[in-house]
């Protein structure tokens, strides 16, 4: 599905579809930092991540957000830092968000807040309840950790069907596979 040139993004206090040329603009006259968010590994970093193919995807796929008010939102949404492109690294990065991981995490240091074994790569931490009424459609699917319980994936699948979305294809990263991806059945 073409994203007909718009996405969602978190500016200035709140969600509006914008397109590449606007966000671009914005972001040269504004001079603030642009993060995207792939939503269907809860992971966000730059725009041009090489992980995440240069650039965000299809409109259902990645979250923007401008600015310091945009990082807080990402962080404050459950959306944990990308290990390719190291967001953390932003001069002041963890100045804006340090409050909000202590609330969200109990963790005190950017250390702990950017380990993937303290805090791991989950899409069930993302607050979908605010996310999908804003995107209006659901990633293509979600990677949550290896060996997830039944019990735990029927709830995540309740959970989306309370807000009106089917879940998405469920699984997780496996190099081992030529697509990389193993997907549970959830029932």
């Amino acid at each position: 599905m073409p994203n007909n040139g718009f996405y969602y993004a978190f500016v200035d206090g709140g969600y509006r579809k914008i397109g590449l040329k606007e966000l671009v603009s914005y972001k040269r006259n504004s001079g603030k930092k642009i993060w995207s968010a792939r939503l269907g590994t809860g992971l966000f970093g730059f725009t041009s991540c090489e992980s995440g193919n240069k650039g965000p995807k299809e409109f259902n796929e990645v979250l923007l957000s401008t600015g310091d008010e945009g990082l807080s939102k990402l962080v404050q949404l459950g959306f944990i830092t990308c290990p390719a492109c190291m967001p953390e690294k932003s001069s002041g990065f963890w100045e804006v968000i340090q409050n909000i991981v202590y609330l969200r995490y109990g963790l005190k240091t950017l250390e702990d807040y950017t380990n993937k074994e303290a805090l791991p790569f989950d899409a069930r931490r993302v607050e979908w309840e605010e996310v999908l009424p804003v995107t209006g459609k659901t990633p293509n699917r979600l990677y949550i950790p290896k060996d997830v319980s039944s019990d735990n994936l029927l709830r995540l699948k309740k959970r989306f069907e309370r807000f009106g979305f089917s879940l998405p294809p469920v699984g997780y990263y496996n190099s081992a596979v030529p697509e990389k991806f193993t997907e549970y059945k959830v029932c």
